[in-house]
Formats: structure tokens, C-alpha cells, sequence
């Protein structure tokens, strides 16, 4: 059976530490459950090639206003740098399939989500995983990933899943993220 390949960019980001991982081990272990999770089962982690990639962690301010948080004796908690990262990988998963294995990995990393209750947009996180972009392969593929396919940017406006990241524009450090084989092919 033929199936739709895409090429999902997914930011990963991370401000609150995790049981004994730190912010960046967050996103560490967090770009190796979603790699398993997306990629096809006919490719090794091992020999990615040109179906997977991912930038460099940065660290950066957070960006918009933050819900506060307060310690036990009710002094506030400053809101920590984030640490950001963009990965890239190819999958046969369908765009809502991808936005469900985003919201499992965040579950995974005890992500809590009480700003929607209280009215806020943006809150500290263990894990938040956005889906950027996706692009679907012209041709279909059965079992053959091919770097010299074409690729058509989608756009989807569904109640659960709006791509382009209706927020990108907002986000300058997401520019600053370039994709491993990118900087490379920059020098």
C-alpha cells in the first residue's frame, strides 16, 4: 500500500526541569521518543541520512507573558530561560497522527496545560513540542525515502491543528535555529 510521506519541522521547547532531567536532557530525550515515533519502521536511527535532522539546543528568554508561579511560602518563581530546539524528520504518519504523538511525548514529560483553565497563553513547561510546518512529498512512497523528492508546504486550519504555526512570525529565535545539515552547507 502507497502511503503520503511528509516532512514535519517540530519545535521543541523547555524551561522546567523534569524528575532529574534538566531542561536541554528534556529535549535530548524527547527528539529520541519522537524520532521512534515518526519515523518509518523501515529506517534505523542509526542511518538517518537526509530524513531526520535537528539544530543545535539554544537558550533563550521566554517570549509574551507568562503566568506567574509562586514557591510554598508564596514568593514568585522567575520564569526561566527556555531552551529551544527545531527537528526535522520524514514520516509516513498523517498530520493529525504527528500532532497526537507530539502530545503524548509532552504527556510523557509531565507537561500540564492549566493556562487554558485560568485564561493564560503562556506558562513554564517541561516539554512543549509546536508542529511548525509540514510539507507533502509530490509523488507517493512505498519503502523508499528519497532526498531529491519534491515538496508542497501544506496548509491546514483544523480546530486541533493550524499549520504554518500561527505563531511562528512571533517567535525571532526560531530563525536562529538551523537545522545541522543547513549550517553545514553554510560554511
Amino acid at each position: 500500500m502507497r502511503r503520503n510521506l511528509y516532512k514535519v519541522y517540530l519545535l521543541l521547547g523547555s524551561n522546567k526541569p523534569f524528575k532529574t532531567l534538566s531542561s536541554a536532557q528534556i529535549i535530548e530525550e524527547a527528539d529520541k521518543l519522537l524520532l521512534e515515533a515518526l519515523l518509518p519502521d523501515y529506517l534505523e536511527v542509526g542511518s538517518l541520512g537526509e530524513v531526520a535532522d535537528a539544530s543545535e539546543i539554544l537558550e533563550n528568554e521566554p517570549v509574551g507573558e507568562f503566568d506567574q508561579e509562586y514557591d510554598k511560602e508564596n514568593n514568585p518563581i522567575p520564569t526561566g530561560n527556555f531552551f529551544n530546539q527545531v527537528l526535522m524528520c520524514q514520516t509516513h504518519k498523517e498530520p493529525l497522527e504527528v500532532l497526537d504523538e507530539c502530545l503524548r511525548v509532552e504527556d510523557i514529560f509531565g507537561r500540564e496545560r492549566t493556562y487554558k483553565v485560568k485564561g493564560i497563553t503562556y506558562q513554564s513547561r517541561t516539554l512543549d513540542v509546536d508542529i511548525l510546518r509540514i510539507f507533502r512529498a509530490d509523488k507517493k512512497e512505498d519503502k523508499s525515502l528519497n532526498k531529491d523528492l519534491s515538496w508542497r508546504e501544506l496548509n491546514i486550519n483544523e480546530k486541533r491543528l493550524q499549520v504554518p504555526h500561527p505563531k511562528i512570525e512571533e517567535r525571532p529565535f526560531i530563525k536562529q535555529l538551523t537545522l545541522k545539515s543547513e549550517d553545514k552547507r553554510n560554511r
